[in-house]
Protein backbone atom coordinates (compact mmCIF):
# COMPACT_ATOMS: atom_id res chain seq x y z
CA UNK A 1 0.00 0.00 0.00
CA UNK A 2 1.48 3.40 -0.92
CA UNK A 3 2.50 5.73 1.87
CA UNK A 4 -0.23 8.12 2.98
CA UNK A 5 0.44 11.77 2.17
CA UNK A 6 1.02 13.86 5.28
CA UNK A 7 -1.52 16.65 5.52
CA UNK A 8 -3.70 19.19 3.79
CA UNK A 9 -3.76 22.95 4.20
CA UNK A 10 -7.22 24.53 4.49
CA UNK A 11 -7.18 25.49 0.78
CA UNK A 12 -5.93 22.06 -0.26
CA UNK A 13 -8.72 20.54 1.80
CA UNK A 14 -11.34 22.66 -0.02
CA UNK A 15 -9.90 21.57 -3.36
CA UNK A 16 -9.73 17.92 -2.34
CA UNK A 17 -13.40 18.04 -1.31
CA UNK A 18 -14.19 18.97 -4.92
CA UNK A 19 -11.91 16.25 -6.28
CA UNK A 20 -13.39 13.62 -3.96
CA UNK A 21 -16.96 14.69 -4.78
CA UNK A 22 -16.43 14.78 -8.56
CA UNK A 23 -13.91 11.96 -9.08
CA UNK A 24 -12.25 13.53 -12.10
CA UNK A 25 -11.74 17.26 -12.44
CA UNK A 26 -10.00 19.86 -14.51
CA UNK A 27 -8.55 23.05 -13.07
CA UNK A 28 -11.49 25.00 -14.51
CA UNK A 29 -13.99 22.63 -12.89
CA UNK A 30 -12.34 23.12 -9.49
CA UNK A 31 -12.23 26.88 -9.97
CA UNK A 32 -15.93 26.95 -10.86
CA UNK A 33 -16.88 24.69 -7.94
CA UNK A 34 -15.07 26.94 -5.46
CA UNK A 35 -16.15 30.33 -6.80
CA UNK A 36 -18.80 30.81 -4.07
CA UNK A 37 -16.31 29.99 -1.30
CA UNK A 38 -13.05 31.35 -2.69
CA UNK A 39 -12.48 33.54 -5.73
CA UNK A 40 -9.30 31.95 -7.05
CA UNK A 41 -7.45 32.69 -10.26
CA UNK A 42 -7.08 29.82 -12.71
CA UNK A 43 -3.30 29.88 -12.18
CA UNK A 44 -3.74 29.65 -8.40
CA UNK A 45 -5.91 26.55 -8.75
CA UNK A 46 -3.42 25.09 -11.24
CA UNK A 47 -0.57 25.64 -8.78
CA UNK A 48 -2.56 24.01 -5.97
CA UNK A 49 -3.40 21.01 -8.17
CA UNK A 50 0.30 20.61 -8.95
CA UNK A 51 1.12 20.79 -5.23
CA UNK A 52 -1.54 18.15 -4.48
CA UNK A 53 -0.05 15.95 -7.18
CA UNK A 54 3.47 16.32 -5.72
CA UNK A 55 2.08 15.48 -2.28
CA UNK A 56 0.48 12.33 -3.68
CA UNK A 57 -3.19 13.25 -3.20
CA UNK A 58 -4.05 13.38 -6.92
CA UNK A 59 -2.79 11.95 -10.16
CA UNK A 60 -3.30 13.43 -13.60
CA UNK A 61 -3.50 12.55 -17.25
CA UNK A 62 -3.93 14.67 -20.33
CA UNK A 63 -7.17 14.90 -22.29
CA UNK A 64 -6.68 17.22 -25.25
CA UNK A 65 -5.11 20.38 -23.90
CA UNK A 66 -6.29 19.92 -20.32
CA UNK A 67 -4.93 17.93 -17.41
CA UNK A 68 -7.57 15.81 -15.74
CA UNK A 69 -6.95 15.13 -12.05
CA UNK A 70 -8.31 12.30 -9.94
CA UNK A 71 -7.83 11.36 -6.29
CA UNK A 72 -5.14 8.82 -5.46
CA UNK A 73 -6.19 8.72 -1.80
CA UNK A 74 -9.82 8.19 -0.81
CA UNK A 75 -11.55 10.59 1.54
CA UNK A 76 -12.32 7.68 3.87
CA UNK A 77 -8.70 6.48 3.99
CA UNK A 78 -7.40 9.99 4.61
CA UNK A 79 -10.04 10.60 7.28
CA UNK A 80 -9.21 7.33 9.01
CA UNK A 81 -5.55 8.28 9.12
CA UNK A 82 -6.49 11.59 10.73
CA UNK A 83 -8.67 9.84 13.30
CA UNK A 84 -5.91 7.36 14.12
CA UNK A 85 -3.46 10.24 14.55
CA UNK A 86 -5.82 12.01 16.97
CA UNK A 87 -6.29 8.84 19.02
CA UNK A 88 -2.53 8.25 19.09
CA UNK A 89 -1.50 11.85 19.73
CA UNK A 90 -4.10 12.84 22.34
CA UNK A 91 -5.37 9.60 23.88
CA UNK A 92 -2.23 7.38 23.98
CA UNK A 93 -3.69 5.15 21.28
CA UNK A 94 -6.80 4.34 23.32
CA UNK A 95 -10.15 4.56 21.51
CA UNK A 96 -12.05 3.95 24.79
CA UNK A 97 -10.19 6.89 26.36
CA UNK A 98 -11.25 9.11 23.47
CA UNK A 99 -14.89 8.01 23.69
CA UNK A 100 -14.81 8.42 27.46
CA UNK A 101 -13.61 11.99 26.96
CA UNK A 102 -16.58 12.77 24.73
CA UNK A 103 -19.03 11.03 27.08
CA UNK A 104 -17.71 12.97 30.08
CA UNK A 105 -18.07 16.31 28.30
CA UNK A 106 -21.68 15.60 27.27
CA UNK A 107 -20.72 15.68 23.59
CA UNK A 108 -22.59 12.44 22.85
CA UNK A 109 -26.34 12.64 22.42
CA UNK A 110 -28.66 9.71 23.11
CA UNK A 111 -28.79 9.16 19.35
CA UNK A 112 -24.97 9.11 19.19
CA UNK A 113 -24.85 6.56 22.02
CA UNK A 114 -27.39 4.29 20.29
CA UNK A 115 -25.43 4.55 17.04
CA UNK A 116 -22.17 3.67 18.82
CA UNK A 117 -23.86 0.70 20.48
CA UNK A 118 -25.00 -0.49 17.07
CA UNK A 119 -21.51 -0.07 15.61
CA UNK A 120 -19.99 -2.07 18.46
CA UNK A 121 -22.60 -4.81 18.05
CA UNK A 122 -21.93 -5.01 14.31
CA UNK A 123 -18.18 -5.25 14.97
CA UNK A 124 -18.81 -8.11 17.42
CA UNK A 125 -20.96 -9.95 14.90
CA UNK A 126 -18.27 -9.57 12.21
CA UNK A 127 -15.68 -11.05 14.57
CA UNK A 128 -17.92 -14.01 15.43
CA UNK A 129 -18.72 -14.60 11.74
CA UNK A 130 -15.03 -14.28 10.82
CA UNK A 131 -13.99 -16.76 13.52
CA UNK A 132 -16.52 -19.32 12.25
CA UNK A 133 -15.44 -19.06 8.60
Amino acid sequence: MPKMPKNLTPLESLIMDVVWDEGEVTVRKVQDALKDKRDLAYTSVLTMMQVLERKGFVGSHRVGRANVYEPTVSRARFGLRGAVNIVNDFFSGSVPAMLSHFAETDRLSERDLRELESIVEQARLKRVDGAQA
